[in-house]
C-alpha cells in the first residue's frame, strides 16, 4: 500500500537504444526536487548482455519498485518510449503501489499502422549485426545518430555505459506482440502522458484518451520523441506539478 504523506520517488525507464544514462538532463533540473531513481532494462547498459523479453523488463522494473518500498515511499512510475509500455504493463498488473503512472512518448497503439515499419527496421537491423562486415559501421552510425538527437554530453553518458542498439529487433517485437495500449484501462493510479509536439507516438492520444477519460496529456513544445533528453526543463515542470496533484 502507498504510503500516505510520505516523500515521492520517481523510478524512471528509459527507452530502446538508450539506458539509465539517458535521464541525466532530466534528474539534473529535478535535483532537490524530487528524489529520482532508475534502472537498466535487460539489453541495455549494465544489463547488455541479458536478452530483452517482456516479462524480463517486467520483472527489473517489479525488482525495482521493492526495492524503494511504497510503505516509506510514494511512488510515482516513469518510462520512456520502450520504457513507458513496460511501465504500464507493470502498473497495469500491480494495484495498490504506486502513487502515479508518467508515460512519455509512449500513448501510440503498438499494433498500429506504424507496426510494420519498426518490424521490418528491426529485421533489417537484426540482420546487419549479424554480419561482421557491417556491424562495426552499424555501431558508429548508431552512435553519431544518438550524439545528434540527445546532444554529445548525454550520448556520450549512454555510450559509455552501454547502448541498447543489439536489443532493438527484440524490445520492438515485444511490444507489437505483447503490449496493448488497453492496459491503460487497467492502471489504478492517475495517468500522465507527455509527447514531444512532433513525437510520431502522439498518433495514438486520441485512443488513450478514450480508454482513460481522466489521462493528462502535456505537450512539449518543439520537442521531437526525445522530449526527455532535448526538452528536459519542460518536461521536469509537468512531472513536478503532477506529482504536487497527487494525493497526499
Amino acid at each position: 500500500m502507498t504510503a500516505p504523506g510520505a516523500p515521492i520517488r520517481l523510478l524512471l525507464v528509459h527507452g530502446s537504444r538508450l539506458n539509465a544514462a539517458a535521464w541525466i538532463p532530466l534528474e539534473e533540473i529535478l535535483l532537490g526536487r524530487i528524489v529520482c531513481e532508475h534502472i537498466d532494462l535487460p539489453g541495455h547498459g549494465l544489463q547488455q548482455q541479458v536478452p530483452f523479453t517482456m516479462e524480463g523488463a517486467i520483472a527489473a522494473v517489479g525488482d525495482a519498485v521493492e526495492a524503494l518500498d511504497a510503505s516509506r515511499h510514494r511512488i510515482v512510475l516513469g518510462g520512456h518510449s520502450l520504457g513507458g509500455y513496460v511501465a504500464m504493463e507493470w502498473a497495469a498488473r500491480n494495484h495498490g503501489v504506486l502513487a502515479g503512472l508518467v508515460l512519455m512518448g509512449s500513448t501510440a497503439q503498438p499494433s498500429s499502422r506504424l507496426a510494420g515499419v519498426y518490424r521490418a527496421f528491426g529485421s533489417a537491423l537484426r540482420a546487419g549485426l549479424e554480419d561482421v562486415r557491417r556491424a562495426e559501421s552499424l555501431r558508429e552510425t548508431d552512435a553519431a545518430s544518438l550524439r545528434r538527437i540527445i546532444g554529445a554530453r548525454t550520448a556520450a553518458a549512454v555510450l559509455q555505459r552501454g547502448p541498447g542498439l543489439e536489443a532493438i529487433p527484440d524490445a520492438w517485437d515485444a511490444v507489437i506482440n505483447e503490449v496493448d495500449l488497453k492496459s491503460l484501462a487497467e492502471v489504478d493510479v492517475p495517468v500522465l502522458a507527455i509527447n514531444g509536439e512532433y513525437d510520431q507516438f502522439r498518433v495514438g492520444e486520441g485512443t488513450a484518451r478514450a480508454l482513460r477519460h481522466d489521462l493528462e496529456v502535456v505537450h512539449i513544445p518543439g520537442a521531437t520523441h526525445f522530449a526527455p533528453m532535448t526538452h528536459a526543463a519542460p518536461v521536469a515542470t509537468a512531472i513536478r506539478s503532477f506529482a504536487a496533484s497527487l494525493p497526499a
